[in-house]
């Protein structure tokens, strides 16, 4: 059995992919222990569940980098896990542990692609605000991109949601430690409904397209009314159930017709809830942000195919590579015409449900684990050498590792 695991998660505002490591951390690797420092609410607070799946939630207060070291001080940390948006508290954690703790940088999305601030329920940036007052496009502060080139360049490992993140942060010029791994938003087995309703195949009633998760109206790519209007436009229901309650979403769609707009669920109940419908809608308003979205593979779009749902989305190049790879959906240039295409979405939905299981968390966590083992047991060995004041000079330089 591997010794016991002590790992640090880090971040501003926990998010669903965090709650998620932990679901497949505790159902398959019991000896890893994980706790969490934050600096704004916990999980539950945020989404409703998910502060049980972790040992202990430690706030980080006015000051991070000094609780950080604090925590380090109590604990035996054996390597801390960050992720971005933006990536000042990854840089901080390299401050302190550098050179003792690993530390893995797990990039959601790359801030430097954004012409929108980063929402993460934590005061926007005072340039965002400045944008908002004047109309302008919002630019990415200077001292973002500099966090965010260290974060990637300097951890121990990388972590990314998509290999288009890697492809596009290695044109910018970047460079990556020895380890990186591409690990997309799995759902945890936990969330994966057990039955299913039978498919539709006659094609008698209104296709029914659901939508669940972040909304905005600041333009940027969460800002969907438009689209929701063309679908309905096309005589598609058009169901919307938001990450977090949002009154201008639920009056634009009293005003709509064909647009439905549901209350908040969480997590589990709403995998319950999209069984129903007969797609789920992948696809944003890429106005401003079409670099960043051809990185994304979003939570989403495994939670629809965890509830047997074929999914639609324009044509984001990670999602749609990975929608052309599984046959688990459609990628449309345009929504106009959609309605006629329906044919097509309930062939796919027979694919998406032969998925669900390759697509979970528990599937996949032991890549991670292995990523985990082996920074942890170089740490390991490095500490011990220090401790008996062994030199290693001259030990060849480990060579790049990719884990697809």
């Amino acid at each position: 059995m591997q010794p016991a695991m002590n790992v640090l998660f880090v971040q501003r505002q926990p998010c669903i992919r965090s709650l998620k490591y932990a679901e497949g951390l505790r159902s398959t690797r019991a000896e890893i222990s994980v706790s969490f420092a934050y600096e704004n609410a916990t999980l539950t607070e945020f989404y409703g569940h998910g502060d049980e799946l972790f040992e202990e939630w430690i706030p980080l207060g006015t000051d991070p980098a000094a609780r950080l070291g604090k925590i380090a001080e109590a604990r035996e940390i054996d390597l801390v896990h960050c992720h971005n948006g933006p990536d000042t508290l990854t840089n901080v954690c390299l401050d302190l542990f550098a050179g003792h703790t690993p530390v893995v940088h797990d990039v959601h999305d790359l801030m430097s692609a954004r012409r929108t601030d980063y929402h993460d329920a934590l005061v926007r940036s005072r340039r965002s605000e400045v944008a908002d007052k004047v109309g302008a496009a919002f630019v990415p502060p200077p001292f973002w991109l500099g966090e965010e080139r260290r974060a990637m360049e300097e951890s121990d490992a990388v972590i990314a949601v998509s290999s288009e993140i890697f492809e596009l942060a290695r044109g910018c010029g970047y460079t990556f430690p020895a380890e990186t791994l591409t690990y997309a938003n799995y759902t945890p087995a936990s969330f994966v409904p057990r039955d299913l309703p039978p498919l539709e195949t006659t094609g008698r009633r209104r296709p029914r397209v659901v939508y669940e998760g972040t909304l905005n109206d600041d333009g940027g790519h969460y800002d969907l009314r438009e689209v929701f209007t063309a679908l309905a436009g096309e005589g598609l229901e058009v169901h919307i159930y938001p990450s977090r309650d949002n009154a201008v979403y639920a009056a634009f769609a009293q005003a709509t017709e064909g647009i439905y707009y549901h209350e908040r669920l969480p997590p589990i109940s709403l995998l319950e809830e999209l069984r129903q419908y007969d797609a789920g809608w992948a696809g944003f308003n890429d106005a401003l942000n079409a670099t960043h979205l051809d990185t994304v593979l979003p939570n989403k779009l495994f939670e629809y195919i965890a509830s047997g749902l074929p999914v639609i989305s324009f044509r984001h190049r990670a999602m749609a590579r990975f929608l052309e790879r599984t046959g688990a959906g459609l990628v449309v240039d345009q929504i106009g015409g959609l309605r006629e295409r329906m044919g097509e979405i309930r062939l796919a939905a027979t694919r998406a449900r032969d998925l669900r299981e390759e697509f979970t968390v528990e599937a996949n966590i032991g890549r991670v684990v292995s990523l985990y083992e082996g920074l942890v047991a170089r740490g390991r060995a490095v500490s011990s050498s220090e401790s008996h004041a062994i030199r290693v000079d001259g030990a060849p330089k480990t060579s790049p590792t990719k884990r697809e």
